[in-house]
């Protein structure tokens, strides 16, 4: 049994990302707490340089140029290739989180789970706004069905999605995709879980499980929106006076 790590990164100079030091923590925390058999499918989306991939085993590194011309849209091809190399979990995680030891609970409690052919799942964390059913600042005990709760408390925070491959079979869509890339840079967690529940799917934290996570942004696409709203904000507030 083999564990599949996709994760997207990204340095961007000027920003919260300006520095390999997120990747490099994530990275170095990952090995050091994993215990299972696992690869890390790290997809570079878009770095303004070249990433020195740290010399550990089993990483599989991809820099991708354009990082509009496929957007979210990687880790699909990260899960395609996680299938193919026999994964029976994979775990789709940001680049700003940071593993201990829980990690391992996390995976064997996926395997274990009754409802883990139709279950997606994630841990607790530090304080998440509008996630307020994941927040901790410690792990617990047992797993957590929030399948029926009203949003926001409904979904899982999309920092951390794992699942399996019985999951991916039956939750895909036709052309082997599982998530919706028809905007490549928003709701992807939040369309996926939504198709979940529809298909009688459900949705679990793993309170045995704590992960931090840094919630940082920086991506250039949100950079040029929020460069676009801080104009017509000024265009509108010169047109009132």
């Amino acid at each position: 049994m083999r564990v599949g790590f996709i994760c997207l990164m990204h340095k961007s100079e000027g920003t919260s990302r300006d520095s390999f030091d997120f990747i490099n923590d994530f990275i170095e925390s990952l090995y050091e707490s994993c215990e299972m058999e696992f690869t890390l499918y790290l997809f570079d989306n878009g770095s303004d340089e070249k990433y020195d991939v740290p010399d550990y085993p089993n990483i599989k590194y991809e820099y991708i140029e354009n990082q509009f011309e496929r957007g979210m849209g990687v880790s699909n091809d990260g899960i395609r290739e996680a299938i193919k190399d026999n994964c029976d979990v994979i775990i789709a995680v940001n680049d700003d989180v940071v593993f201990n030891k829980s990690i391992n609970t996390f995976i064997d409690t996926i395997r274990k789970h009754t409802d883990k052919d139709i279950g997606l799942y994630g841990p607790l964390t530090n304080g998440i706004i509008g996630h307020t059913h994941q927040r901790s600042y410690k792990k617990h005990r047992g797993i957590r069905d929030i399948t029926e709760e009203a949003r926001p408390y409904g979904i899982l925070n999309g920092f951390l999605l794992a699942f399996t491959k019985e999951f991916y079979e039956k939750i895909k869509y036709d052309n082997g995709d599982l998530w919706d890339v028809s905007n490549h840079w928003n709701g992807g967690g939040f369309r996926l879980q939504k198709r979940v529940k529809s298909l009688g799917g459900k949705l679990f934290i793993v309170k045995n499980t704590w992960i931090y996570h840094h919630k940082i942004r920086g991506w250039k696409p949100l950079l040029k929106r929020l460069k676009e709203n801080e104009s017509k904000n000024k265009t509108k507030n010169t047109n009132g006076k």
